[in-house]
């Protein structure tokens, strides 16, 4: 999966789970934390 792919899916999770008000914390997240955090949610329920 490419930079791009990953990250406008990461988009949608965060939509997706804007309940858990973690999307205001990504601008101070580093790319690996950014990618964990990706992990993380696509392997929520519901995805």
């Amino acid at each position: 999966m490419n930079e791009d792919s990953w990250l406008e899916h990461l988009q949608m999770l965060l939509v997706r789970f804007s309940h858990l008000g973690i999307g205001n914390d990504m601008a101070g997240m580093s790319l690996t934390e950014v990618w964990a955090l990706y992990q993380f949610l696509s392997r929520l329920p519901g995805d």
